[in-house]
C-alpha cells in the first residue's frame, strides 16, 4: 500500500487497487497501466468511481490496499469539476496556482479563456464556467507532467469547450499525460487516445478508443454504448 516513484514514462500504475469508505468497497480490485503522453478518458454511469479513481491516483486520497506507483506530486495538478475557488481576485488565484508565469504569458491566457475582463473579478464571483477555465488555464500554464481533470466542460457553453478542447490536444502534442472524465461520448471520441470503462467501482474495460467504440469487448461497454 502507498506510492513509490516509477520512471516517466510510465507515468501511473496501479495494482490491486481499492478503496474503502465505511466498510464498502468504492473502488475494487484496480489495475491500470497508463503511458506518459495520451489523453485516457474515464467513462462511466455517476457513482461508478470517475471521480473517486482520480483522487486516488493523484494522491488525495490514500488506497486501503494495493500500491500506486506514479510521478511526484510536483509534477501533478488536478482540476476539479467545481473548483476551490479562493479569497483572491482572478489574477491572484492563477498567481497562486502558476507563481512563475510570466505577466504577458499570463495576459495570454486570460485572453484565450474569454476572462480578460474579468482578471480583477474576486474568484468566487465568477460563474461555475469562469471558474473551470480559470482553474484549467492556471493548471495548464504550471505545464504539469500529469493533469487530472474532473468534468472539465460541464458547465461550459460551445465556444468555451471548443477552447477547453484546443488547449487539451495542444498540451497531449507537448508531451503533457491528462487523465480526464467525461459524460459525452462525441468528446470522447475527440480527444481520447485511450479509454478507461468504469461501472460500480471497477475497471470494466480499458481499451485504445478505436477499438473500444468500434468493438468493445466487455459487456458493460456495449451496453454504455447502447446507451450513450
Amino acid at each position: 500500500m502507498g506510492k513509490q516513484k516509477i520512471a516517466k514514462n510510465e507515468l501511473i500504475t496501479a495494482r490491486n487497487i481499492t478503496f474503502e469508505r465505511s466498510g464498502q468497497a468504492l473502488l475494487k480490485d484496480i489495475n491500470l497501466s497508463i503511458a506518459s503522453g495520451m489523453i485516457t478518458m474515464l467513462l462511466g454511469h455517476n457513482g461508478a468511481g470517475k471521480t473517486l479513481l482520480m483522487q486516488v491516483l493523484h494522491g488525495l486520497l490514500e488506497p486501503s490496499a494495493g500500491e500506486i506507483r506514479t510521478i511526484g506530486r510536483a509534477g501533478q495538478k488536478m482540476v476539479f469539476q467545481k473548483p476551490v475557488m479562493l479569497r483572491r481576485t482572478a489574477s491572484q488565484y492563477f498567481d497562486f496556482v502558476c507563481p512563475a508565469c510570466l505577466p504577458h504569458k499570463k495576459q495570454d491566457w486570460f485572453h484565450k479563456a474569454g476572462l480578460t475582463g474579468r482578471v480583477n473579478t474576486p474568484a468566487r464571483l465568477l460563474s461555475g464556467g469562469e471558474q473551470q477555465k480559470l482553474s484549467l488555464i492556471a493548471a495548464l500554464a504550471t505545464q504539469p507532467d500529469l493533469l487530472f481533470l474532473d468534468e472539465p466542460c460541464a458547465n461550459l457553453d460551445f465556444e468555451a469547450i471548443d477552447f477547453v478542447e484546443s488547449e487539451l490536444l495542444g498540451a497531449r502534442d507537448a508531451g503533457m499525460t491528462i487523465i480526464m472524465s467525461c459524460h459525452n461520448k462525441n468528446q470522447a471520441q475527440k480527444l481520447a487516445d485511450y479509454i478507461i470503462l468504469m461501472r460500480r467501482g471497477r475497471v470494466a474495460e480499458y481499451a485504445e478508443k478505436e477499438h473500444f467504440f468500434s468493438s468493445p469487448t466487455s459487456e458493460a461497454g456495449k451496453e454504455y454504448l447502447s446507451y450513450n
